[in-house]
């Protein structure tokens, strides 16, 4: 380069280089900040997506067992597959209850039930059913027998009693066929 050349970029570095150096770095900020406030919102979109579901409920149980304040306990069931299980959780609330199949062909053994008005009560709802034992009104030496047919599909019918320990059925017919 020439004298004048050498000349014309050490006045511009002069005039210039103060407010180029400024732009860089305010340029760097701004970059920097959108990548902060954009890892920001991924995190936030993120925490969102986990604590949405939990909040607002996502999917309700498969069954629940509720004690009622007079002294019953209600048991909701959603899903007709899991009524074994749900029987289980009155056992471990001391009620004695057992699941059985409910069948066109099972032999019926109309001596050993003893009617459930005041001891078990239905509510079938759409999407859920709920059953209301009352504990106190079940006889001594007595089993709550519950059944279901699962092979229905959305369509649920339950039956169910009270019958002496001793002369618990196998299953329980289905008259609704």
């Amino acid at each position: 380069m020439s004298k004048f050349e050498n000349n014309l970029w050490t006045q511009l570095e002069r005039d210039h280089a103060p407010a180029l150096l400024q732009s860089v770095a305010t340029q760097r900020r701004l970059r920097t900040r959108r990548w902060v406030g954009a890892a920001a919102s991924v995190v936030v979109v993120g925490a969102t997506a986990v604590i949405a579901p939990v909040y607002f409920g996502g999917t309700p149980p498969a069954y629940a067992v509720v004690d009622n304040p007079d002294g019953s306990v209600t048991l909701t069931v959603r899903e007709v597959q899991r009524f074994q299980e749900a029987t289980g959780k009155l056992r471990e609330r001391g009620i004695t209850a057992i699941a059985v199949p409910l069948r066109r062909d099972c032999a019926q053994r109309e001596s050993t039930l003893q009617e459930p008005l005041d001891a078990v009560e239905f509510d079938l709802k759409p999407g859920a059913f709920n059953i209301k034992i009352s504990p106190g009104n079940i006889p001594a030496n007595a089993t709550v027998v519950l059944a279901t047919d699962e092979s229905r599909g959305e369509s649920w019918i339950i039956a169910g009693g009270v019958y002496p320990s001793d002369q618990l059925p196998a299953c329980l017919l289905d008259r609704g066929r």
